[in-house]
């Protein structure tokens, strides 16, 4: 059994994977670097970190059924005034429970870009995760390397829509085209997103 179907089949393991992965970034941000500008455009670090908690609130409405409007307006309910390590902690959980729930990986979601499966959903959870803790790391001089369990999964569900998400302006400056297709998966990923693996988002 090759290693690519296994990640295929445990999709909940690779969700487990990608929110450890996002707390370590997440912990090891100093209480004094949460205002200091992020790679991403106009965002502070503790704009990255409010927009992976609400990513995660916002996946709790689409798997319970809810619109993209309404699931957003849930996601922004609670507001972002608690401490943000515990925030994300409880959200990752509660969003890993959602994903693992009966049948919820069978469901279709109306996801911005369109009715979508719940299996791709769960893979731009997942990129989500691992690009916005890259973001946390490279803008507070933490470990910036990629888990590349999670690049292969993140890189197939994001190539084929990022023509549509780059329209509108989902991914920033996104592609170089700069970077070779011979290219590590994880630097070509990075430049894909509009990330540069040695330069800002």
């Amino acid at each position: 059994m090759s290693k690519l179907y296994c990640r295929v089949v445990e999709p909940l393991a690779l969700l487990r994977r990608a929110s450890d992965f996002y707390d370590r970034r997440l912990i090891s941000v100093k209480q004094d670097q949460w205002e200091l500008p992020s790679v991403c455009d106009g965002w502070s670090v503790r704009d990255v970190a409010d927009h992976v908690l609400g990513g995660n609130r916002f996946a709790l409405g689409m798997l319970a059924g809810l619109d993209a409007n309404a699931a957003y307006a849930a996601a922004l309910a609670d507001g972002f005034d608690e401490e943000p390590v515990t925030a994300y902690r409880g959200s990752a959980q509660a969003q890993l429970e959602a994903f693992s729930a009966a049948g919820a990986l069978d469901v279709v979601v109306q996801h911005p870009d369109g009715d979508i499966g719940a299996r791709q959903f769960l893979g731009f959870r997942l990129g989500d995760l691992l690009l916005h803790g890259w973001d946390l790391a490279r803008s507070t001089g933490g470990d910036d390397t990629l888990d590349d369990e999670l690049v292969e999964p993140v890189w197939e569900a994001y190539h084929r829509i990022i023509t549509a998400t780059n329209d509108r302006g989902a991914f920033g400056h996104g592609p170089s085209g700069t970077v070779s297709s011979d290219s590590p998966l994880a630097v070509r990923l990075l430049d894909l997103t509009g990330r540069r693996a040695q330069g800002d988002a």
